[in-house]
């Protein structure tokens, strides 16, 4: 399908890094309503410099910094629920979720007529917390896949499923860098998996082991049961409520760094084992409650589906 070209209020998200590897001619579908397009240089280079450094902190410094030549762009605003900006935003999710690379977003702007060209700004100035695989490229096939998740997402928004769209929100501020905090961030993580796997009983322990044998088929550098379990214990337990000791001079130690990138991944894989479930099963998850719920997700199985194919766990 030929995507339609830049209009007036189409609304461009720029970037500072957005690693994609050009194999394939721009601009590629990355979901409903949103592409990856050029970066419109020569729009930025004819308006007011202060402008264009207002959605692009530095564009006009000497030595210039290094340019990003691939961009978001929303250019359908009739998809029913979603504004212009929150369809950018899932679909940098759904990107995060396909492959966790680096993305440093700057800010956007609505493209006005001849006179007003950039209109209604906005800087963000956000960094995703977690890129281990820090030479690898985004392709063409990568932004299919990415534009399939970004459908799911709204689907399964639109369709009522709560618990997963409560993980999906949650995992979506954490991933694209809404929050510089490790203590809030790795909260989040958890809270996303609470969302999914609706603990009672000993928690740590229950989490662990359903966690353990939905991500049965993926490789993990300890016993996942056990690393999972004493997280939830001693890690997320002391920061929830206070325990965990940090001062204003407090920096992030490699152990706590590596816990946190361990985390983001199980988090990441587990939603898209819940997005590749049938609208049955995740209908009766999101309806269910006491102990036919807990039932259910103590039998639920390994991950599967087209979200999961090919799919394993980036790690440093």
């Amino acid at each position: 399908m030929k995507l339609p070209s830049p209009k007036i209020d189409d609304v461009f998200l720029l970037f500072y890094e957005l690693p994609f590897d050009f194999s394939g001619q721009l601009p590629l579908a990355l979901g409903p309503g949103i592409c990856l397009d050029d970066t419109p240089w020569g729009l930025l280079d004819t308006v007011p410099p202060a402008l264009a450094d207002s959605i692009l902190p530095g564009y006009h410094l000497r030595p210039s910094p290094p340019r990003n030549h691939c961009c978001l762009r929303s250019y359908d605003v009739s998809i029913p629920h979603f504004g212009p900006d929150t369809l950018l935003f899932v679909s940098l999710s759904a990107l995060r979720l396909r492959a966790p690379l680096g993305m440093h977003i700057a800010g956007s702007f609505t493209l006005g007529p001849t006179d007003n060209q950039i209109s209604k700004s906005n800087l963000y100035q956000l960094r995703s917390p977690w890129q281990p695989q820090r030479e690898r490229h985004y392709t063409p096939t990568d932004i299919s896949a990415a534009a399939d998740i970004a459908s799911r997402l709204i689907q399964i928004d639109n369709l009522g499923y709560k618990r997963i769209t409560t993980a999906l929100v949650y995992f979506s501020q954490v991933t694209v860098g809404l929050s510089e905090s490790f203590q809030l961030s790795y909260l989040g993580l958890f809270a996303a998996l609470e969302a999914l796997f609706v603990l009672t009983g000993n928690k740590a322990a229950t989490l662990g082991a359903r966690v353990s044998s939905f991500l049965a088929a993926f490789d993990f550098p300890e016993d996942l049961v056990q690393w999972l379990s004493k997280e939830y214990r001693v890690g997320r337990n002391n920061i929830a409520h206070g325990v965990h000791e940090v001062s204003f001079r407090t920096g992030l130690s490699d152990v706590r760094g590596r816990a946190f990138g361990r985390l983001h991944e199980i988090v990441r894989l587990c939603i898209l084992g819940f997005m590749a479930l049938r609208d049955e099963q995740l209908n009766a998850l999101s309806t269910m409650t006491g102990t036919k719920l807990q039932k259910a997700l103590d039998t639920l199985g390994p991950a599967s589906g087209r979200f999961i194919e090919g799919q394993r766990m980036c790690l440093d």
